[in-house]
């Protein structure tokens, strides 16, 4: 028996390529497990059914490609590290770090702690993609995850590292099923600063447990054919995040309810988390769409539902300087977005201490 066979971390994988005495490995592949999101050859990384993506809406359909909560975990002993990406577009707003939109960052996992290994940020004036290499520190077998960015697609992704060096799975998850989150911009990322200070990535960093991120920036409309994908997906819960897209109150009324109807149907027995929006005091509607979210949590309850739960929106950003928790008093910044993951572990650890 060899080493490999019982210590995965001493696998040599097979590389797409060596050159000048450097491995090449065109994602994904098997030495790089990845988490949160899928590959098709045609559209590249994505992160649910391309199909159900084209029924729900043109904007599901385009922000599918957009690869929040991707993750890829690996081990090495390698020296160095180097990250090539295509983009068939790159994504530019003014009021969100281009690292946060379309970079990745690569992090080395301890027991306990992380620390920065490299940010990759794309080139500002390179519509097609970038690469961005590295010293990695340390001896021996390291382990590491890159996160993928929160609002652009990733056509191809290929790693470097030195032509002989161990490739291993790296840390794994607990053995839970995902997490599961829908909703809008806010679910989807914007505007973190980068990628791995997204409120679900937070809540994963503590517990360790893997993740889904369905948000769709101005899309999470809770329309029937999302509501089925949402309820084939196996998860230990869902956290329903769904407020912020529903144009008007009237449409909120009249999906709302429906969506955990449906939900429940397909899952009868899943935790479901609901959650209104956090910046209550700049929309003057904010209270009455909580009311609404609160009255499906309430009808649900009243029906006999006990794995229904309810978070206010208005308690996510606490209440001190709240005014600097957002970019554009809508979206989180880094602070926001902490703040958010905060309260929201905070439940879900009231819900089950296994997400502790």
């Amino acid at each position: 028996m060899k080493i490999e066979q019982i210590d995965k971390n001493f696998q040599l994988a097979t590389p797409s390529n060596v050159l000048e005495g450097k491995a090449y490995y065109s994602l994904p592949c098997s030495a790089f497990p990845h988490y949160g999101v899928l590959y098709d050859e045609k559209i590249g990384f994505h992160r649910l059914d391309p199909l159900v993506a084209q029924k729900t809406s043109d904007g599901v359909n385009y922000l599918n490609k957009h690869t929040a909560g991707g993750r890829v975990r690996f081990s090495t002993d390698s020296t160095t590290f180097t990250l090539s990406v295509k983009y068939d577009e790159l994504t530019k707003m003014s009021h969100m770090a281009l690292l946060g939109q379309s970079g990745f960052i690569l992090l080395e996992e301890g027991e306990k702690e992380r620390k920065v290994a490299r940010i990759f940020p794309p080139n500002f004036n390179n519509d097609s993609g970038f690469s961005g290499t590295t010293v990695l520190q340390g001896k021996g077998m390291r382990n590491y995850i890159l996160y993928f960015p929160l609002y652009n697609g990733v056509r191809e992704l290929t790693i470097e590292l030195d032509e002989n060096a161990k490739i291993g799975n790296g840390r794994s998850y607990r053995d839970e099923k995902p997490i599961l989150y829908y909703g809008s911009s806010i679910t989807q990322g914007g505007c973190a600063s980068r990628p791995d200070n997204s409120y679900q990535a937070l809540i994963s960093k503590w517990n360790n447990i893997d993740f889904i991120n369905l948000g769709f920036s101005g899309n999470g409309k809770a329309e029937p054919v999302m509501a089925d994908y949402l309820g084939s997906i196996d998860c230990s819960i869902f956290v329903c995040d769904y407020d912020y897209n529903a144009s008007t109150l009237t449409e909120l009324k009249e999906r709302h309810y429906p969506l955990y109807a449906r939900y429940r149907e397909l899952k009868p027995t899943t935790p479901i988390l609901f959650i209104s929006k956090p910046d209550f005091e700049y929309d003057a509607y904010s209270l009455k769409r909580e009311r609404v979210i609160r009255e499906t949590y309430k009808k649900a309850k009243a029906l006999g539902d006990e794995n229904v739960y309810f978070l206010a929106g208005k308690t996510l950003y606490g209440k001190k300087d709240r005014e600097n928790c957002s970019v554009d008093s809508c979206h989180p910044n880094d602070l926001g977005f902490y703040r958010m993951a905060e309260k929201i572990y905070k439940k879900l650890i009231s819900i089950d201490e296994k997400y502790r």
